[in-house]
């Protein structure tokens, strides 16, 4: 089993996620991986505002789990919810103040991570790879 292709992928990601959660530790501190991902999803949205839907859908999660994570990064004050005019149902996510700035901080710190575990790999073999991956996930949608 460790020879094949997804042990090795499920496996990459287990330590990534690993790595990662220690890196950002000193910057999430009280929230998870997954609510900073939320945060990021919310920052990086230039063309339309964000609903909980559309969070859902980028981050391949349910609306129920997103929900949960909007409340309790809503409870920390890094976002905030506005109503949607004409439909009481809807509420845009917005960042906060504090939220723009946890964003600001674990951008800078993922880029300088993502350069650590580039360290040594020629760019051919990161476009290779990078393309592989993408054919994979293509494959498990």
């Amino acid at each position: 089993m460790p020879d094949t292709l997804g042990f090795m992928i499920v496996h990459t990601g287990k330590l990534l996620l690993k790595t990662i959660n220690g890196t950002f530790s000193g910057i999430t501190k009280d929230i998870t991986f997954e609510q900073l991902g939320v945060l990021y999803y919310i920052s990086r949205s230039k063309t339309k505002e964000m609903i909980q839907q559309d969070i859902a859908a980028v981050m391949d999660k349910t609306k129920s789990a997103i929900l949960r994570s909007i409340d309790i990064l809503e409870e920390k004050g890094f976002v905030k919810r506005l109503p949607v005019a004409g439909d009481r149902r809807k509420n845009v996510i917005e960042l906060t103040t504090s939220g723009k700035i946890i964003i600001d901080k674990m951008h800078g710190k993922f880029l300088g991570h993502d350069g650590i575990l580039k360290e040594g790999i020629n760019e051919k073999d990161i476009e290779t790879c990078m393309c592989v991956l993408a054919k994979i996930q293509g494959k498990c949608k």
